[in-house]
């Protein structure tokens, strides 16, 4: 079961929202696949939004009432189409693949999307980048002036909150078959730029780790060539490995509220929603000292080189020994989540949209 949407799936959902409802004198218009159905779409629309089917991926447009054509349109999804609007916002995620084009999918790989996102973005009103560090990676790469970019932040998750429900965890416990012992909690899966083979190797090179600890892997098991299961296989610690898939948002609120510690040395992040998703669970964070990483958890965090599995493997060890330190991070966590809202983008936004119009 996959009910957590991903990042941008999280984007949609949380921050338009938010618009609508600080927005009744504004018309607003969804542009969704032509493939959805009101049951896959991630948001409830209230009367003022219509949704429109079109072959693109999601965007929104706002429209003063009794005017047309569009006055703005918010491609979502690093896409811009042409829909007769006079002024279009983009938002842009991250440059992974860009930076990192071997990690591609498609058929004749990543060139020409990459030179097509840069082209929008260098001919659109103005770009939306989720962090300052997203923010740096545009402007090196595609040569965008920084008062062309407007930096807001993500929020945090409505469905994330402290749960230590003893009675659901085990629940949860039995069903995804974790074993009954304090356990670490990494969110990523298998996808290569969270860097799960150097969690895997922290706990290789751990006796300590192996012995009093379980590891609990949320996200896919195969991606992108790399596998949970074979690494964990190589390296000899599959007794000591849960790998569930994905999760429904409940059970992995569960998970980040009785998580002796999380996890999250990603190679790469132009945001990073988990770290925001464990701060308001009350999850001990241990995350990496690259890209927007540090931007994110602030003094919330302990850091580690993410190349590093030795240390890892000792900051691990430091945290789930230290009760004080938990309760440092778990308390430092609770105050900086408290800068990540929906509603503060939300604002942000409307006010880019005010910005663009003039």
């Amino acid at each position: 079961m996959r009910a957590s949407y991903s990042g941008i799936g999280q984007y949609v959902r949380c921050l338009f929202p938010a618009m609508f409802t600080c927005s009744q004198d504004i018309e607003w218009v969804a542009y969704a696949s032509s493939s959805s159905s009101s049951q896959t779409l991630p948001v409830h629309f209230p009367s003022h939004v219509s949704v429109k089917c079109s072959k693109s991926s999601w965007g929104f447009s706002r429209r003063e009432k009794d005017r047309t054509p569009l006055d703005i349109f918010h491609g979502t999804n690093f896409k811009a189409p042409d829909n007769r609007q006079r002024n279009t916002i983009l938002t842009i995620h991250d440059v992974w693949l860009p930076r990192h084009p071997q990690y591609s999918k498609k058929l004749f790989g990543q060139a020409l999307s990459s030179w097509k996102l840069g082209f929008r973005a260098r001919h659109v009103s103005r770009v939306v980048a989720v962090s300052q560090f997203t923010s740096r990676e545009l402007q090196e790469m595609f040569h965008l002036a920084p008062d062309r970019i407007a930096v807001i932040h993500h929020g945090a998750s409505p469905d994330m909150f402290p749960e230590r429900d003893h009675q659901k965890f085990q629940d949860v416990q039995a069903r995804l078959r974790i074993p009954s012992r304090p356990f670490v909690l990494f969110v990523g899966g298998a996808e290569p730029r969270k860097n799960h083979t150097v969690v895997f190797n922290a706990f290789a090179r751990s006796p300590r780790l192996a012995k009093s600890l379980s590891l609990v892997v949320i996200g896919e098991v195969q991606s992108r060539g790399a596998s949970l299961t074979d690494t964990a296989g190589k390296l000899g610690i599959m007794d000591g490995i849960c790998c569930p898939g994905y999760v429904s948002s409940e059970d992995l609120r569960l998970l980040y509220s009785h998580a002796e510690a999380f996890v999250f040395p990603s190679l790469y992040e132009g945001f990073g929603i988990p770290l925001l998703d464990a701060m308001a669970c009350g999850a001990p964070i241990i995350t990496g000292t690259g890209s927007a990483l540090p931007e994110v958890a602030g003094d919330a965090a302990l850091y580690i080189d993410p190349q590093d599995p030795e240390q890892l493997g000792m900051e691990i060890e430091r945290l789930v020994g230290d009760r004080e330190l938990q309760t440092q991070l778990r308390n430092k966590g609770f105050e900086r989540v408290k800068q990540f809202t929906w509603e503060r983008a939300a604002q942000d936004t409307l006010n880019l949209y005010r910005d663009v119009l003039g």
